[in-house]
């Protein structure tokens, strides 16, 4: 991840600010071990901190920024970079509380959506051995509450990345998705849904 920063001339900035005289608040590899770690704590083991979720996965703002000074000795100001810079929308601060916008494994109401027109395809990178079983028996969430969709082709290899250095991605028409009556829910550059039918599968792209 690149780092984040502020520069009196240029405001907030993600890299290097645009006069190049900018001061780094946080660089890219602690950025990424707090984003990593906001994402555990937020969605799947909010307890092992004593930070708790509300019915719609709300933590206290001030609760989780106890665990992050005494973990990484970051502020709220740091913290607050990290979401609004992060490249996949994943966090989201409102009325002092924050939460993951997807992703949970611990159980959460997840089904809302932002404001937005769905994408005619959205995408889903996998490891290549679990094509075969996917377009037998459709995409379902597994460990995690909702089925992950990409709202582009780059950002789908990405992900698939994490499972394989040459993932498969897979191209979902969302018209026939909402045919089949299942929802469609846009949480940042993430789309998300309950599950999605071989049949809505249209292709299937080698990397």
């Amino acid at each position: 991840m690149k780092p984040l920063g502020f520069c009196e001339r240029c405001g907030y900035f993600e890299g290097i600010c645009r006069c190049k005289r900018g001061k780094i608040l946080i660089d890219g590899e602690k950025r990424e071990r707090v984003s990593k770690f906001l994402s555990g704590l937020l969605r799947h083991y909010p307890e092992r901190f004593n930070v708790e979720l509300d019915e719609y996965g709300w933590a206290n703002i001030r609760d989780v920024l106890k665990v992050l000074r005494e973990r990484y000795g970051i502020d709220r100001n740091i913290l607050e970079l990290i979401v609004r810079f992060d490249p996949k929308g994943r966090f989201e601060i409102k009325n002092e509380k924050i939460r993951a916008k997807y992703g949970h494994s611990v159980r959460v109401k997840f089904n809302w959506s932002e404001e937005g027109e769905i994408p005619p395809r959205l995408y889903h990178g996998t490891h290549p051995k679990n094509v075969d079983s996917i377009l037998k028996e459709g995409l379902r969430p597994m460990k995690r509450l909702e089925v992950h969709l990409s709202e582009s082709f780059e950002d789908a290899v990405e992900v698939g990345k994490r499972y394989h250095p040459n993932p498969v991605v897979l191209v979902i028409d969302t018209k026939s998705l909402l045919n089949h009556g299942f929802k469609i829910r846009k949480k940042g550059k993430v789309y998300t849904t309950d599950y999605v039918p071989p049949e809505c599968i249209v292709d299937v792209v080698k990397t």
